[in-house]
């Protein structure tokens, strides 16, 4: 494939006017559809052939690339944006879903497990603690109910497994994970931020 390489000697200048000025596309920065603007294309020969494009978001205004063979980088991150999160989880929990849309399932699944003692340390749990009792907090605190404790516990032991064992975790079971991550963030985190939002307060 380096053979084939033409340097500079592809590369066109595209105006949005142009038939493949633009592109649509799900931006990766922010995650917006948008019809992103196709500033450059490289090669340019032969005509119809695949191409590396640049893309501008409209709605952020960061950069991405689509390459010869139709992926975006950067990729949609995997997972619901969830309102409401405080900013010591927050991060975690937004890195969790990075690692999830460029294929890190072991990094996103044991920053999963991490976010239980980022939780349980926000509502007032020891720091330090193993995460056994982490979960056994939340659930004295009433975060986690009884129908929640076994999927919640999944967090855990899918964490420990990418932690403990050499054998990578598949696809579906980080999606798993951090799906059950994101649920369980959405009712400790948003719900409580929606109530004190739309619940009127008692007078």
């Amino acid at each position: 494939m380096a053979s084939n390489f033409i340097g500079r000697r592809g590369i066109q200048n595209r105006s949005e006017s142009e038939p493949d000025g633009n592109l649509l596309f799900t931006c990766g920065h922010c995650d917006a559809r948008v019809s992103g603007i196709v500033p450059v294309t490289y090669p340019s020969q032969p005509a119809g052939a695949p191409q590396v494009r640049w893309l501008l978001c409209p709605n952020c205004g960061n950069g991405s690339v689509s390459t010869l063979d139709g992926r975006i980088y950067p990729s949609v991150a995997f997972g619901p944006i969830i309102t409401g999160l405080p900013e010591v989880v927050k991060p975690a929990y937004e890195e969790a879903r990075r690692c999830m849309s460029v294929n890190a399932y072991t990094a996103s699944e044991l920053i999963c497990r991490k976010i239980l003692m980022h939780v349980a340390v926000d509502k007032g749990a020891e720091e330090g603690k193993g995460f056994e009792s982490y979960i056994d907090h939340l659930q004295a605190k009433g975060y986690v109910t009884p129908p929640m404790k076994e999927w919640v516990d999944t967090i855990r032991k899918h964490g420990n497994s990418s932690t403990h064992q050499l054998e990578q975790p598949s696809k579906s079971r980080a999606e798993s994970t951090i799906m059950f991550t994101a649920e369980l963030l959405r009712l400790i985190y948003e719900m409580d931020s929606m109530a004190k939002n739309y619940v009127p307060k008692a007078t």
